[in-house]
């Protein structure tokens, strides 16, 4: 008997959960035996629940809520370490990992979706002893949109994220980075440091658009101080999805990586959307972790990437 898990929660995505969770487990229960309907009320239970289920040997996991739900289910299936399915339905304001699965963004059509899906292989990463999908920052960038509003968040998207960006990168504040990986020790004194698994990025993909859900790489990306006259030029290209070049960051793949500060003053980091673990940050991808059901349809795993040629970077 194949036993589904669906963790829901209740309140991401301004409560839209309510309307859609009777369609999803509707749809489930025409793809397993069982499914075991649960509704988070904490900080942990999805993490938790993800862990139970998995060892307790369900065939999947699937969660409907923002990308914190979706990070705290994805650090319990890692805890758990077994072979499982896992799928998701995103609330979220982001949503990256859905962008870069192609997954519908709307819940009704990801619902839809589940009647002609497949399962593909997608990588995340450790840091310290937490996990991730799409995205660990540190920064004047990620300091500042953790305070973005969810009456911001709610008018204008992703775009409330990156407005209050680029606001923060007028201040110059930078840190000094050390950055060891197999290939050596670099130090680099930067306002932003990325380290990312998919393409899409804050839901933009001028970053790494060559990176791969499957390609079992962390692309590291360093940025250089930007001057006013940087950001005026930037903004326009970054808006038409231009690809960023090297003239505004350094990117570079690894599989492991250490990253550590070299001031003294503290820097906090957010990963995949909320606060992530202090530094000094041990970085590792596992590569092809998780099978998600994506639709199926040609190439649904291989987010569009614009043409960019970086030396060293296959």
């Amino acid at each position: 008997m194949e036993r589904c898990m669906l963790i829901i929660n209740p309140t991401a995505g301004r409560e839209r959960a309510k309307y859609h969770k009777d369609a999803l487990k509707a749809q489930l229960e025409t793809m397993f035996d069982f499914v075991e309907l649960r509704q988070t009320e904490k900080a942990g239970d999805a993490t938790a629940w993800a862990k139970e289920a998995s060892l307790a040997g369900f065939h999947a996991v699937f969660s409907m809520g923002g990308d914190g739900t979706l990070n705290e289910t994805i650090n319990g299936l890692a805890q758990a370490n077994r072979p499982i399915n896992f799928g998701f339905i995103p609330l979220g304001t982001v949503n990256d990992l859905a962008r870069a699965l192609r997954i519908p963004l709307h819940p009704e059509a990801a619902i839809a979706m589940l009647k002609h899906c497949k399962t593909t292989k997608v990588d995340i990463a450790r840091a310290n002893d937490c996990y991730f999908v799409n995205t660990i920052a540190a920064g004047i960038m990620p300091e500042a949109v953790g305070h973005v509003s969810i009456e911001q968040k709610t008018r204008l998207g992703p775009l409330a994220y990156f407005l209050t960006g680029i606001k923060a990168l007028q201040n110059h504040q930078t840190s000094l980075f050390k950055i060891e990986t197999d290939d050596g020790k670099m130090i680099y004194r930067s306002p932003l440091l990325v380290a990312m698994l998919t393409s899409s990025v804050g839901s933009f993909r001028n970053i790494a658009p060559q990176a791969r859900v499957d390609d079992g790489k962390i692309w590291l990306a360093v940025f250089k101080d930007f001057t006013y006259l940087d950001l005026l030029k930037l903004v326009p290209e970054f808006l038409a999805g231009a690809p960023l070049s090297s003239e505004y960051m350094t990117l570079m793949t690894t599989t492991r990586a250490k990253i550590s500060i070299v001031d003294d003053h503290p820097l906090s980091t957010n990963m995949d959307g909320d606060e992530g673990p202090a530094f000094p940050l041990d970085l590792e991808v596992l590569p092809s972790f998780l099978t998600v059901y994506v639709p199926d349809t040609p190439d649904a795993a291989r987010p569009h990437a614009f043409p960019l040629n970086i030396p060293g970077i296959p």
